[in-house]
């Protein structure tokens, strides 16, 4: 090989690495998503060594997760809504953080997109021996937010539909900020 050949070999590289690592998520996963059906989840549950009775309340609980941009450019915000309420912060793709999980053991979190149509949620669950390791993928078809999963040959899949759009999610402190500007303004309704 040419040094020249090297060359264009070492910018095209540096220029797909720096393409992936400026990657956004794109607008179409943004916005409340609600739990409309599930698929070969309990028998995913099953390979993760959850007993039956815990198996049945996890499959009948309503899930919600809302994904929206940061408060800083490239930094994103999931939240999950079930039993318990899950917020990940500001977080960029590709940086690994620490969160609790729905299990409440701490995890190593990290998001990244493995292509435009795939954001993938990686989480190590390192206060856990054995099989401590999840990966969710999330897809769009048409109104829904598809969750696949898999473990042992299993793969599960969930689908979310739709609930609130990002134009039209408002967080409650937003509801406050309004409210509160709108008084001291001396505006009435």
């Amino acid at each position: 090989m040419s040094c020249s050949q090297l060359l264009f070999l070492f910018v095209l590289i540096l220029a797909v690495s720096t393409v992936e690592m400026s990657s956004e998520i794109p607008e179409k996963f943004f916005g409340k998503f609600k739990l409309d059906k599930s698929e070969n989840f309990d028998a995913y549950l099953e390979t993760k060594g959850l007993n039956w009775f815990l198996r049945k309340i996890i499959c009948m609980s309503s899930v919600s997760y809302v994904f929206k941009k940061g408060n800083e450019p490239k930094k994103y915000t999931q939240i999950v809504f079930s039993k318990k309420t899950i917020e990940y912060s500001n977080w960029k793709l590709g940086e690994t953080f620490e969160g609790e999980g729905m299990d409440g053991t701490k995890h190593k979190i990290t998001f990244t997109m493995s292509d435009e149509n795939t954001l993938d949620e990686h989480h190590d669950r390192y206060e856990i021996e054995g099989d401590n390791q999840e990966l969710y993928h999330y897809t769009r078809e048409g109104d829904y937010l598809v969750q696949t999963m898999s473990n042992k040959g299993v793969t599960a899949k969930r689908w979310h539909k739709l609930f609130i759009s990002p134009t039209e999610y408002i967080t409650k402190q937003d509801k406050k900020n309004f409210y509160q500007v709108c008084t001291n303004n001396n505006f009435s309704f």
